[in-house]
């Protein structure tokens, strides 16, 4: 069962952020209306954050601690929003976090989102900054980690996709929490959780046909645009996982988006790729990132980080 803080936090948020069409029609407008209130470009005291734009335009943010020589260890972390949100301050409170327990500073992706930017513009941002570390700003790829949650999740496995297909070194290891990594949403919890889902479903319904299909055509899947859903790099539950670094996944038990999860770890275990799947009982979409209220999520984190941590030491 979840935690008394877990179940609050969960009551709390299926009040303030359900983006099922059927209850929430607009969803782009409540969740820009949301991101607005968190935008602000400042780091908890002791960290700085510096602010980079690429050759090609692409925009993001070093968060690193004050007065110290900067770490060579890089986490590389793309934010969540379904690619609707911009990168709020959550994000560079997240950072500083890494750092205390990895030693490693933090590159945040700022990234253009739908609907005025649809894919590929995201993936190819995600891209871009990848070259720029290793090109312009000297990283070694096997002393970068990257990381995401929600549709930032989803755009770290295509990110993964792209640099092995186009024959670059892959990163050192990554990390997802609540990947959103099907667009068709075929995965039987989509139906199965649908009542349990606090963001996505609605709670004590029976998912119907025309449900699915509203919520799969809803806003919260416009920076799909008019591509093929089953495009691995849209929808990465459909790509080939050969070659992969190892991997760690949290997702709570009663999403949706769960099977999209287990799918992608069955994958890269037939792949022979390590990888550790956290799966938390009752726990809703992206809770690592809710540790400071909620225990499930604050061990979920600290086990990421332990992960993180043992990669960089080479363990």
């Amino acid at each position: 069962m979840a935690s008394i803080r877990g179940k609050l936090t969960k009551m709390y948020l299926g009040k303030m952020g359900n983006l099922n069409p059927n209850k929430n029609p607009n969803a782009v407008e409540k969740m820009n209306k949301l991101a607005s209130v968190a935008m602000n470009d400042k780091c908890p005291l002791g960290y700085s954050l510096e602010k980079v734009v690429t050759k090609k335009g692409t925009k993001y943010e070093k968060v690193f601690k004050s007065g110290v020589k900067r770490s060579e260890k890089v986490i590389y972390y793309l934010h969540g929003g379904a690619y609707i949100s911009g990168l709020v301050s959550l994000y560079r409170k997240l950072a500083p976090q890494f750092l205390k327990y990895t030693g490693a500073d933090t590159i945040l992706l700022d990234y253009r989102t739908a609907p005025e930017y649809k894919y590929p513009t995201q993936l190819n941002e995600a891209l871009d900054v990848w070259h720029d570390l290793i090109d312009n700003q000297g990283y070694d790829p096997k002393n970068i980690i990257i990381g995401g949650d929600s549709a930032g999740a989803n755009l770290t496995l295509a990110l993964l996709l792209k640099i092995r297909d186009e024959g670059f070194k892959m990163p050192l290891a990554a990390f997802c929490f609540s990947a959103w990594a099907d667009m068709t949403g075929k995965g039987e919890s989509y139906k199965a959780n649908y009542a349990n889902d606090i963001l996505f479903g609605e709670k004590g319904k029976i998912a119907s046909i025309e449900d699915q299909e509203k919520l799969l055509n809803g806003e919260i899947f416009c920076f799909i645009g008019d591509a093929d859903r089953y495009d691995p790099y849209v929808s990465p539950v459909y790509g080939e996982f050969h070659g992969f670094p190892p991997m760690y996944f949290a997702v709570g038990g009663h999403e949706m988006l769960l099977d999209d999860t287990l799918t992608v770890v069955k994958k890269l275990k037939e792949n022979n790729v390590e990888v550790v799947l956290d799966v938390q009982r009752e726990m809703f979409h992206v809770y690592p990132l809710y540790g400071m209220f909620v225990p499930e999520g604050r061990k979920s984190f600290l086990d990421t980080m332990t992960f993180i941590k043992n990669k960089f030491a080479g363990k």
